[in-house]
């Protein structure tokens, strides 16, 4: 019993002397790191980087917004898949007729597609059919 109070008396000890120089340690790290921070070089760089960033906000915005559209191309085309493969209870449905746009729209691009402005969404293999 002596050695268990003992050893809590130990780690008591040693828990508030390391918080104390602990704390003191990390006090001065802080420090350190705003003066680091609030530096003229640095601000320089955080501002450069800033206006790179608004710059190139509204691209990568469009650049997203179509990758988004892709991949609901991609999983319309996935789900409209399963759903003509499926146990049998459903009737597939057929494709719109040649030259038609559909149900789909006009801007529609099938996730197959090799419309210039699509790439390889991992819906088939990058080389091709190797027929």
């Amino acid at each position: 019993m002596k050695n268990k109070l003992l050893l809590g008396v130990g780690v008591a000890v040693g828990y508030v002397l390391g918080s104390r120089s602990g704390r003191a340690a990390y006090d001065k790290l802080k420090a350190r790191a705003a003066g680091i921070w609030d530096s003229k070089p640095v601000q320089d760089k955080v501002s450069v980087a800033t206006e790179a960033i608004k710059e190139k906000a509204p691209e990568v915005a469009d650049q997203l917004g179509e990758a988004a559209r892709r991949a609901g191309t991609v999983i319309g085309s996935a789900m409209h898949r399963e759903g003509t493969t499926g146990s049998g209870s459903q009737t597939p449905r057929t494709p719109p007729a040649s030259g038609a746009a559909g149900e789909l729209g006009d801007d529609h691009i099938p996730a197959h597609s090799t419309h210039p402005e699509t790439t390889n969404l991992g819906t088939s293999d990058e080389a091709g059919s190797k027929g």
